[in-house]
């Protein structure tokens, strides 16, 4: 569930215009940008922010950066299933999403004068709020509030890559899978399959099937933004678009809750510290700290050694929530866990491999909206 943050999950990846227009720009952006909340790719006019053109930092900033992102995205499913204890889940994650996205543009408005979005980017954010945050962190949050340990939900989002890839080459003019991904998406579909069918089984002791039906939806939900905000983005900002996709989310989220009658499940005696400790943690740990250093590890730092972020969370997640929860790390599951990544591992190595063919224009988004 990585929000931004979170969920967000999301490390905004940043291109200059000769890199866009560069056939080095390959399926492989798509499907990195698929495996954090956080990843946008946008447009950016302003080469100095390429990680070639940036100076190399010391040793021990880029450890502390590392260590502050795979703490952050590795630990916020623990959060959520510490969150929901007490609180229900759509205003549970309401709460800290729409927090974060008020920060965020506040800090936008204070740094660069203005966070406004055009009438565009205004509809594009409000789309991308519902499928990475309604999706990619809501039904993620409800999933573990009906019983999905956060390590399995940390599995089974593990898998957003996978999607991203097979959505990507059915989008028009996408990119085709190959031989060699076809062999990594069938792995991690075994993963997936190996550690969703048996839940979803009712003479099973770990049935939980409607929360793991949704953790599998909002995958899939997040897949889609990805590729939509990759395409589409809301802003020429990454923080902008992120921080009003935030709010959005934070505000669609809230309205669920409502219409679901979580308001009169809320009371005094549910505000725990570790509740509060919980919220704590996704807002300034996860979506805040998280997020920025992922951001200046991608501005300093090859993509390709950045997103070692995406085998070590899920791992960080399994653990932290057998060491604090007691959740059982059974042989299944590090099977599953082994073929997702696996799997996600040969997919971004075919990719790789793959002659990129030019990337969308920065006109052609017009042609979501005729």
């Amino acid at each position: 569930m990585s929000f931004f943050i979170h969920s967000g999950s999301t490390s905004l990846c940043r291109f200059s215009a000769a890199e866009l227009d560069a056939r080095e720009f390959r399926l492989s952006q798509a499907i990195e940008h698929g495996m954090m909340l956080s990843a946008m790719v946008v447009p950016e006019t302003n080469s100095s922010s390429n990680a070639a053109d940036a100076g190399r930092p010391a040793l021990w900033h880029i450890l502390i950066a590392f260590g502050i992102v795979y703490v952050g995205y590795g630990l916020n499913f623990l959060a959520v299933k510490i969150g929901v204890e007490s609180m229900p889940a759509f205003l549970f994650a309401a709460s800290h999403i729409f927090c974060a996205g008020v920060l965020l543009i506040a800090w936008q408005s204070c740094t660069r004068g203005h966070a406004l979005l055009p009438i565009a980017g205004i509809k594009r954010a409000a789309v991308g709020a519902f499928f990475l945050f309604v999706g990619g962190v809501g039904l993620v949050t409800q999933g573990e509030k009906l019983g999905v340990p956060s390590g399995v939900a940390a599995i089974i989002k593990a898998s957003v890559p996978l999607w991203v890839a097979v959505l990507e080459s059915l989008r028009p003019r996408g990119e085709r899978v190959s031989l060699l991904m076809s062999a990594g998406l069938l792995l991690g579909a075994a993963g997936v399959a190996a550690i969703v069918l048996p839940r979803l089984a009712a003479s099973s002791a770990d049935a939980m099937p409607t929360g793991i039906l949704l953790l599998v939806l909002s995958a899939f939900l997040f897949a889609i933004g990805s590729i939509f905000v990759r395409h589409w983005p809301p802003s020429d900002s990454p923080v902008t678009g992120a921080g009003w996709m935030m709010i959005f989310g934070g505000v669609l989220l809230m309205a669920l809750g409502l219409s679901f009658g979580e308001a009169s499940q809320i009371q005094a005696s549910d505000f725990t510290s570790r509740t509060l400790g919980a919220f704590a943690f996704l807002l300034f740990f996860h979506s805040l700290a998280a997020f920025t250093a992922m951001n200046w590890l991608l501005r300093h730092l090859p993509a390709s050694v950045v997103t070692t972020k995406f085998y070590v969370s899920p791992a960080v997640a399994l653990l932290a929530g057998s060491v604090v929860l007691g959740e059982k790390i059974t042989l299944p599951v590090i099977a599953s866990l082994t073929l997702i990544l696996v799997g996600v591992g040969i997919v971004l190595w075919g990719a790789s491999r793959k002659k990129g063919k030019l990337p969308l224009k920065p006109n052609d988004a017009d042609e979501l909206e005729t």
